[in-house]
């Protein structure tokens, strides 16, 4: 007797969201089909965990870095085992490390995978058909956009010659960055925030010893992490009205009752999408204008490490952070320059190299050929007013018509818009266990 064909479950990325929901598959023991789609040769680490900087360190302690929702040690008894057998809870460890757990848990599933980039997602005949680069078509009854972050947007017009002359890197991301600048050159960086760390770092692993100015609209380097544990009285409590100023009220009372400003803020992670969630539209926006950065601030910090090594660059003057919102970048002779707004008006700001080490960017429709920008186009999909993609809260995707699709989702930075934490293992690691448990329902249904 002929079985059915099992129910087929595409997750389009095999970066650490992917690889997080297909874990909580396997360990659900799903029965359906599941094939993840990537382009990428090295799969499971995607940008974040590909880094090759034994200095670019994890920015969330080991004992919060499982991958399993129902053992949260699950991280730290391996990291123990394959990497420091005295290991603290409370460490940082390098990024490359993360990636190898992350390649370990790819080789105990041993996923069924295609190295091919997904162009389209139709709808057709009661099932999603994905159009791969290879010419293949795929038909799917769930799919699930899983492709992570994608890399920065311009922040600036660039010029011709500068796009040609290879002093311009429009990416910090680029594990092979730092070859491709001489030792003593200098360096200016568009950002100041973790991405500008991990390519300072970089290219002082690699011998570079030139000035490096790093410039953002505020000018704010990343903080230190620190010995606190979360605040045990609320820091918002809730009974507080649902605003911007009340919020920000609020965090302030708590800090002048002493509470420690770090475990302010851990204490209101937890709680950070349900607050946001409770805000209008104009709250939104207006949380967007004046305290989206500050947020980002004090919410992702760096290792000690990190930070020791960022104070040791400030106090020798090898590493100025500087305020100037760039508007401009050309080329002179052989010379980068950036002109940027500052508190002081108009400056001009040279270098040998310019890097865009600005944040990644959610504006999909101004993506070429990307799967995100293309679901937009078709009206698979809609974007929030801050970008990432509208969905239901378990992830279901909206579309241009306003339907909540039940069959397509979307996990980890794609919610970006949605929510405000989305992009930290710890939340990925929850959405991926909570829709693998709807996936498989669904399966045997």
């Amino acid at each position: 007797m002929d079985h059915p064909p099992r129910p087929l479950i595409a997750i389009i990325g095999g970066g650490a969201s992917g690889t997080l929901l297909a874990w909580a598959l396997w360990q659900l023991e799903a029965g359906s089909r599941i094939i993840i789609l990537d382009p990428s040769p090295r799969p499971a680490v995607g940008l974040a965990y590909s880094t090759l900087s034994p200095g670019h360190f994890l920015n969330v302690p080991v004992r919060s870095m499982s991958a399993d929702v129902r053992d949260p040690d699950h991280f730290l008894h391996w990291v123990r085992e394959h990497h420091d057998p005295h290991l603290s809870p409370a460490a940082f460890v390098p990024r490359a490390v993360y990636g190898r757990y992350l390649s370990d848990l790819w080789r105990q599933m041993s996923p069924e995978w295609l190295q091919t980039t997904v162009l389209f997602c139709r709808r057709n005949g009661g099932k999603l058909e994905l159009g791969l680069k290879t010419g293949e078509v795929i038909r799917a009854d769930q799919v699930v956009l899983a492709t992570g972050n994608f890399g920065p947007a311009a922040v600036a017009p660039v010029s011709q010659d500068l796009t040609k002359s290879g002093r311009y890197h429009p990416s910090g991301w680029d594990n092979d960055l730092s070859d491709r600048i001489a030792p003593d050159a200098s360096v200016a960086m568009i950002g100041t925030g973790l991405t500008s760390l991990d390519v300072l770092m970089r290219l002082r692993e690699t011998g570079h010893r030139g000035r490096v100015v790093a410039l953002s609209r505020h000018g704010w380097c990343p903080e230190s992490h620190a010995v606190t544990e979360p605040a045990q009285s609320p820091v918002i409590p809730a009974s507080t009205p649902a605003s911007v100023s009340a919020f920000f009220r609020a965090f302030r009372n708590s800090l002048a009752q002493g509470t420690e400003w770090r475990s302010a803020v851990d204490a209101l992670r937890p709680q950070i999408n349900l607050l946001w969630a409770s805000l209008n539209l104009t709250e939104k926006k207006r949380f967007r204008r004046h305290l989206q950065r500050r947020w980002d601030i004090v919410r992702h910090r760096v290792a000690p490490e990190v930070a020791n090594f960022l104070a040791i660059e400030q106090a020798q003057g090898t590493f100025l952070c500087r305020r100037g919102d760039v508007i401009r970048l050309g080329l002179r002779g052989e010379t980068v320059e950036l002109e940027a707004r500052t508190p002081d008006g108009l400056a001009i700001v040279s270098a040998e190299h310019v890097v865009n080490c600005t944040g990644p960017s959610r504006a999909y429709r101004q993506m070429r050929d990307s799967l995100p920008r293309t679901l937009l186009e078709d009206g698979m999909a809609r974007e929030t007013a801050f970008g990432g993609l509208e969905c239901h809260e378990n992830g279901a995707l909206v579309d241009g018509a306003g339907q909540i699709q039940e069959d397509l989702f979307a996990i980890g930075p794609m919610r970006w818009g949605m929510l405000v934490e989305t992009t930290a293992i710890p939340e990925i690691r929850q959405q991926a266990w909570d829709l693998a448990l709807l996936l498989e329902t669904r399966g045997k249904g």
